[in-house]
């Protein structure tokens, strides 16, 4: 019996060194996602390995750039409430994506309108009433908030790069490293890892004339990172 338990408990440390070891070679070498203020009036707010952020939209209304992972919403809604604020606050909900890490907590917010493009209110399904579907380059207001939405296919079939307050908010499309360099979306939860880098890559040459309107570029499972440069550095990469 001694000798059967010697063994499953190697080969459990054999699994468990395992993946170890895969998780570090996927999000080892990311920056930590960092709870508080991006830019005066965006603040992102950690939801356990993912994070979401919150737009002020004007007195008493903000709007979200996805929901989170926990379906009670509780880290959401404590951000709220240290602005005295409540769901009821959440005036609109802006998915870069329908992965159920970003889609989970919709529900806590049932007044909020729900945007997604076009191609991917398919994949948010009955997570959230997507009852927006948005185009690329399409802008929308909700209250004094301008939000334009860019395609930016690759780590699902619409994914999507909002920008507003001076912030590119990029989901999982991209992320940041450790040493401040943007990176692609991590290719085992992505459709297409290579029409993810053209993708950003576009973006970016799209954005160039327009860099100096971005002061952080965000990302949902990171930190974020300063400024343009970064993802003009991503777009001169060689493939």
């Amino acid at each position: 019996m001694k000798r059967v338990l010697k063994w499953v408990g190697i080969v459990v440390l054999v699994f468990a060194t395992l993946a170890g070891m895969a998780w570090y070679s996927v999000f080892g070498g990311n920056s930590a996602i960092v709870d508080g203020e991006l830019v005066p009036g965006a603040h992102t707010v950690k939801d356990g390995f993912v994070s979401a952020v919150v737009l002020d939209a004007g007195p008493g209304k903000v709007a979200l750039i996805d929901a989170g992972n926990d379906a009670s919403g509780k880290a959401l809604l404590a951000a709220l409430a240290a602005r005295q604020l409540g769901p009821d606050a959440v005036a609109a909900i802006f998915l870069t994506h329908g992965h159920g890490d970003h889609t989970a907590g919709c529900k806590v917010f049932p007044g909020a309108q729900v945007y997604a493009l076009a191609d991917e209110v398919a994949l948010v399904g009955d997570a959230a009433k997507a009852v927006h579907p948005l185009h690329d380059g399409e802008i929308t207001r909700v209250g004094d908030l301008r939000v334009e939405a860019f395609a930016v296919p690759g780590h699902t079939r619409g994914s999507a790069v909002y920008l507003a307050d001076g912030v590119l908010f990029f989901g999982d499309s991209a992320g940041a490293t450790t040493e401040g360099k943007v990176t692609k979306a991590v290719r085992l939860f992505s459709k297409d890892s290579a029409l993810n880098v053209a993708s950003v890559k576009a973006l970016a040459i799209r954005l160039r004339p327009r860099s100096g309107e971005i002061k952080e570029l965000a990302f949902a499972h990171t930190g974020p990172l300063q400024g343009f440069a970064p993802l003009e550095a991503f777009a001169s990469q060689q493939p």
